[in-house]
């Protein structure tokens, strides 16, 4: 069976799987939006807290966390991204942190564990509303009553307000990437309600704007991931319009859409 056919034989579930274990799969490319949203997470954490990292990929973002916490541990399903989340440890001075692997929608945790439990664009990855309530639910009940869930995921609401900007000065949309469901934002919320009240949002309408629709009037940006390419002015471009993200928060208002982008970043503490 040749690999075209034997991809045609999986279901969406196992082509997931098998694109996290492609070494050219990237999660985030873009360094100073990562930046952006570790910056939600860090803000919460205290040097006295436990926390847990599901789907922590690489493990790039869970040792800056992990650097600002009394101990950490990430949970990768991916046996790749496991495998270097491992070696960046190993080459890292912190002897506060272990990665496991584990799927979020089997949690092997101790129940009511953690102060904090972070996830970064994990859940939509799974591929049913009902899936992703299951996660939700996994995290919660590693959760102590009072912990904070940290959540950095995409909406619809978002993506399409932002390809609404596009459209307005003639770029073409840009397209979901295959793997991913994005969620229905007040589905979403009113579904966290129920074991959670809300602490904070945070959205990164600024960056977008300057990054996805300004600058692509003048430079080009195409594809995703290892096979996306880009101007090199876009190196500044995305430092610049990181900086004036994080100077000008909560001062600028762009239209009446209460998002630009699909990625935001939602802070809850469990009930």
């Amino acid at each position: 069976m040749g690999a075209e056919e034997r991809e045609q034989g999986m279901n969406l579930e196992e082509k997931i799987r098998a694109y996290w274990e492609d070494p050219n799969s990237r999660s985030l490319i873009d360094e100073n939006l990562r930046r952006l949203e570790e910056g939600v997470v860090l803000r919460h954490l205290k040097p006295d807290q436990t926390l847990l990292d599901v789907g922590c990929g690489d493990g790039v973002s869970t040792l800056r966390y992990a650097s600002a916490v009394r101990s950490c541990l990430g949970v990768e399903r991916s046996g790749r991204l496991l495998t270097a989340a491992r070696e960046r440890l190993a080459g890292s001075p912190l002897r506060n942190t272990r990665f496991e692997g584990g799927d979020i929608l089997r949690l092997q945790v101790n129940r009511e564990a953690f102060d904090v439990v972070v996830s970064q664009r994990m859940l939509i990855n799974l591929t049913s509303w009902e899936l992703q309530q299951e996660g939700i639910a996994q995290m919660r009940a590693a959760l102590r009553p009072g912990g904070l869930l940290i959540l950095i995921e995409n909406t619809d609401e978002g993506h399409d307000a932002l390809n609404a900007c596009r459209a307005a000065v003639n770029l073409k949309p840009i397209a979901k990437h295959w793997h991913n469901l994005y969620f229905r934002r007040a589905a979403f919320l009113d579904h966290m309600a129920r074991g959670f009240e809300p602490v904070e949002e945070r959205t990164f309408s600024l960056y977008y704007l300057l990054t996805r629709v300004y600058a692509n009037c003048f430079a080009s940006f195409k594809g995703f991931g290892a096979q996306a390419v880009k101007d090199p002015v876009f190196g500044k471009i995305d430092a610049s319009a990181r900086a004036l993200q994080e100077g000008l928060e909560g001062r600028v208002r762009i239209g009446p859409a209460p998002v630009i982008g699909p990625i935001q970043g939602f802070v809850f503490r469990r009930r």
